[in-house]
């Protein structure tokens, strides 16, 4: 199944609900990704 099947079918309201979730999603990651590396810099070996 490709993703114009996919998107087929999804109301659109149903996508928008997705993408708002991938993107916190992706925000959630990268602060924690960040979070790790300003760890990292003060914890010492």
């Amino acid at each position: 199944m490709n993703s114009e099947e996919e998107a087929a079918m999804f109301a659109p309201e149903e996508l928008a609900r997705r993408r708002a979730a991938s993107r916190r999603l992706a925000w959630a990651l990268g602060a924690a990704v960040v979070a790790l590396y300003l760890l990292g810099l003060f914890v010492k070996r």
